[in-house]
């Protein structure tokens, strides 16, 4: 076992393709973290399709938190904030008529439950590091970037500088607490890093960068094999 980190950031994403929240802890349950994605928008216009934002970026204006961390058979209320400063619960009629007429298409409101889990469409838990993410804004031209454009749930802190050595942890063990995870494989990515989570702004030529120089890959994708919980500032080990 070596320890490579420490835990430096937890973002969890109550409503899919909204804005999240930065975490101190949060519980890991088989799907995740626990409440991450419970919220999501049905697309009407595509059947069995999450609303989203490479469909619709604004969305990503919106932030939406839980209002306590209570586990039962229902994920708890969510608090919603929309761009101007608004808040909304998220049965608020005013609230759905506003992101369909943003959406500009037919959508239904859904919520799952603890035990189906969030709406992901890949594994259970997205990983970047800061070294990759220092290299991936060097690359790009910038002196830093926003890890939120990337909405991994875990930033790892490296103790080595070693940007992408996350791609030598496929298949192997990540045990952070009394939480273990397996690496399974890599981020594709899509216009989404494009979009500024501040201002909204677009530029194309981040996922550019990612294309041409990490063939279209940021971040691995791991999934749960022990639950627990986590914090900020736990050591990140790895176990083979």
């Amino acid at each position: 076992m070596k320890k490579i980190g420490v835990l430096q950031k937890i973002y969890r994403h109550p409503v899919k393709a909204f804005g999240g929240e930065l975490l101190q802890s949060s519980a890991v349950d088989r799907f995740g973290l626990f409440g991450d994605r419970g919220y999501y928008f049905r697309d009407e216009s595509r059947s069995g399709k999450y609303l989203s934002a490479d469909r619709v970026p604004g969305l990503l204006g919106y932030s939406a938190e839980y209002v306590d961390e209570q586990s039962g058979e229902l994920y708890p209320a969510v608090r919603i904030k929309s761009p101007d400063g608004k808040l909304y619960r998220w049965e608020d009629p005013d609230f759905q008529r506003e992101i369909a007429e943003l959406a500009k298409r037919p959508v239904t409101p859904m919520v799952n439950t603890p035990a189906q889990g969030g709406a992901n469409w890949e594994d259970h838990l997205l990983l970047v590091t800061d070294a990759s993410l220092r290299e991936i804004a060097r690359r790009w031209g910038k002196t830093e970037i926003d890890p939120r454009r990337f909405r991994g749930n875990f930033v790892i802190a490296l103790d080595e500088d070693s940007p992408f050595v996350e791609d030598n942890w496929f298949g192997r063990t990540l045990k952070i607490n009394d939480v273990e995870l397996k690496v399974n494989k890599h981020c594709e990515r899509c216009m989404y890093i494009n979009i500024d989570p501040d201002n909204l702004r677009i530029d194309a030529s981040l996922l550019k960068t990612v294309v041409q120089t990490r063939e279209n890959h940021f971040g691995v994708y791991a999934s749960v094999l022990q639950t627990g919980r986590v914090s900020q500032g736990d050591a990140v080990y790895l176990l083979d």
